[in-house]
Formats: structure tokens, C-alpha cells, sequence
């Protein structure tokens, strides 16, 4: 028996260290991929052609699109009303801890500064994330149909891997979107089914799954408003295109006459490569994904991998030092307080949350 105790936190561990040493793995193969074959001299003048006033707009696209989604994510907690500063706070500190920790601890930590405080529940923390992340890859299944629509400019269309990657992105898009209008829209009632039977649980344990499941359900039941699911679809549009303009800003900053679509097609295959970041600052695997398509256009490998290290620095270290800053003037402490609430939105034990 005692044995059977150790056994569940060493496997985790191992599992915990297998996918990291996986992670370290894909990044040094997709830095050898995107590295090889480069001239260092030719690298460095691209960079030195590099038009560094283009980078000022895309920086400022950057961050309204980072404020545009804490926007989106704060409408999910309606009727609750949370501080937008608090809300933007949080958003930030979430997307620094995703670029610099692995595994998307970010997701987390926002997960446990929001949940933390008096009018908010993790489990609602919880469920607003989920609904975030659907929507963004519906939106990412819409795209990549634009850029198939567009493939036809291509000389040979799209490529067969990024077609097949595309092709596999619409149906868990068409799976998660059904998922959600189905919790928004019978989420209570299944609950009321599945607690049929369970019946036999301890009244103490059905009263915590009954105050679980009700604040995990309530950011899939606001999308039935009308005023939230707009502001829900119509940011997450915004933010899309936002994305796709910086693209497109530091195509002009490096020179390269390329077509509107160019800009989508690279964020799609961003958004679809760093979904599932294998180490912090996604190392290696973002300049690469960057030559792979900017190659599909005919710029040299120097030239797109320049690119990609520019367009990395404009869309991390931002967010890096905002997030550096916010959670330096809160202190990991503001964002709580004690008598907080627990992950079923129930009164704490008085001990700070964080």
C-alpha cells in the first residue's frame, strides 16, 4: 500500500518531466530547421535593413489587442461587474507567465489572482477561460477557410501540411462551438440530470457540485445575452484582425511586397504551431514557423527568419515587461483578501487566497 501512495506523484512528476524534455526536443529541432543553411552575414543585414519606425505601430497593435482581449475576457463575468484595471491587471500577468513558464501556466495563474477575489469563484474563473479559448478557435477555423479561399493567389496553393493541419483545425472548432451553445443553452438542465445520479453522494459533497457546477456554468449561460455574445464575437474578431495588421506592419518594416492574406496565413499557422508552446518563449519554434510559410512567397531564408526573431520581440517583450510591472505593483496580494471564496464560490476560511 505504501508503495501504491508514491507511486501517483512520482508518475506525475515523470510525465511532467518526459513533456518538457519533448518540448526541449521540438524546440531545438525547429531552431536547427529555421538555422540551417543560413548565412550569418546575410542574417545580419536584413536586420540591419529593418525600417525600426514601422515597429512603433506594431508594438501599439500589440497592446491594444492585449487590452481588447482582458475586454473580452471581463465581459464573460457578467453580471458581475469586475474592475476593469483589476481585470486588465490579471489579463497581463496571465499572458507574461504564458510566454516566460511552459505549459500555459498563465491560464492558471489567472485562474487563481481573479479567483482569489470576494466577488469571484475559481470554478466561474475557470469556466471563462474555457469559453475564451473556443471562441478563439472558432475564430481559427473561420480564418484558416479565408486563407483557403485565398490559396488560389498561391503558385502551387496551399501546401499539403498546412492543408491537412487546417482541414483537422474545423472539426474540433465545429465540435468545441456545439459545445458551447449546448451549455449555454442546457448546461443547467444536464447538470439537474447527471446529479440524478448522484444521489447517493454525502449532502455536504452535492451541495459543493451544486455550487461547482453552477458558477462553472454560468460564463457558458451569459452568451445567451444578446449585448455579452456580441462583445464576446465582435472582440475576438477585433482582436484577430489587430493580429494580422502587426503581421502586416512588419512586412513593411522589413521591405516585402506581399498580399493582405500573406498577414492571415502566417497568423494562422502561428496561432495553430504555438497553441501547444513545447518551452517558454516558444524558443525556436516561432522563427521557424515564420521561414516555413514566409518561404511559400518566395523571401530567403535570412530575410524570414529575421523576421521572425523582429516579430517575436514585438509580440513578447511587450507583454513581458507589462506583465513584469503589474505584478510588481500588485504584489500577487491586492487581488485577494481573506474570507475569500473557494472553488465552488463558497466563504473562505479567512486566510489570504494568494
Amino acid at each position: 500500500m505504501p508503495t501504491r501512495l508514491t507511486e501517483g506523484p512520482a508518475a506525475r512528476l515523470l510525465d511532467r518531466r518526459w513533456r518538457l524534455l519533448a518540448g526541449l526536443g521540438l524546440s531545438l529541432l525547429c531552431l536547427w530547421l529555421a538555422l540551417r543553411k543560413i548565412s550569418l552575414p546575410a542574417l545580419a543585414e536584413a536586420l540591419s535593413a529593418v525600417r525600426w519606425g514601422w515597429l512603433i505601430p506594431a508594438v501599439l497593435s500589440v497592446g491594444i489587442g492585449t487590452g481588447i482581449k482582458a475586454l473580452r475576457w471581463r465581459a464573460l463575468f457578467f453580471p458581475q461587474r469586475i474592475p476593469l484595471r483589476k481585470a486588465w491587471a490579471v489579463f497581463v500577468i496571465g499572458q507574461m507567465l504564458n510566454i516566460v513558464l511552459p505549459a500555459r501556466a498563465g491560464e492558471v495563474g489567472r485562474i487563481y489572482l481573479i479567483g482569489g477575489a470576494k466577488e469571484v469563484s475559481r470554478a466561474r474563473a475557470l469556466s471563462t477561460v474555457i469559453v475564451e479559448k473556443a471562441a478563439d478557435l472558432t475564430m481559427l477555423a473561420l480564418a484558416y477557410g479565408i486563407v483557403a479561399a485565398w490559396s488560389a493567389a498561391l503558385p502551387a496553393g496551399l501546401p499539403d501540411w498546412l492543408r491537412g493541419a487546417g482541414l483537422r483545425s474545423v472539426v474540433p472548432a465545429a465540435l468545441v462551438t456545439g459545445g458551447l451553445l449546448f451549455l449555454a443553452y442546457a448546461g443547467r438542465r444536464a447538470w439537474r440530470l447527471l446529479r440524478l445520479g448522484l444521489r447517493w453522494l454525502p449532502a455536504s459533497w452535492l451541495a459543493w457540485a451544486d455550487a461547482a457546477a453552477d458558477q462553472g456554468l454560468a460564463a457558458f449561460a451569459v452568451l445567451r445575452n444578446g449585448w455579452v455574445s456580441a462583445q464576446v464575437w465582435g472582440w475576438s474578431l477585433v482582436v484577430w484582425l489587430l493580429a494580422a495588421w502587426t503581421n502586416d506592419l512588419l512586412f513593411h518594416a522589413f521591405r516585402l511586397s506581399l498580399p493582405a492574406y500573406a498577414a492571415l496565413l502566417l497568423l494562422v499557422v502561428l496561432m495553430s504551431g504555438v497553441s501547444i508552446p513545447p518551452l517558454p518563449v516558444n524558443l525556436g519554434v516561432f522563427p521557424y514557423l515564420c521561414t516555413l510559410v514566409l518561404s511559400l512567397f518566395g523571401v530567403d531564408r535570412e530575410t524570414s527568419l529575421a523576421y521572425g526573431l523582429v516579430l517575436q520581440g514585438v509580440a513578447y517583450l511587450p507583454l513581458i515587461l507589462l506583465g513584469s510591472l503589474c505584478m510588481l505593483r500588485e504584489n500577487g496580494l491586492s487581488f485577494s483578501r481573506p474570507g475569500g471564496e473557494d472553488a465552488a464560490g463558497r466563504p473562505g476560511t479567512g486566510r489570504p487566497q494568494l
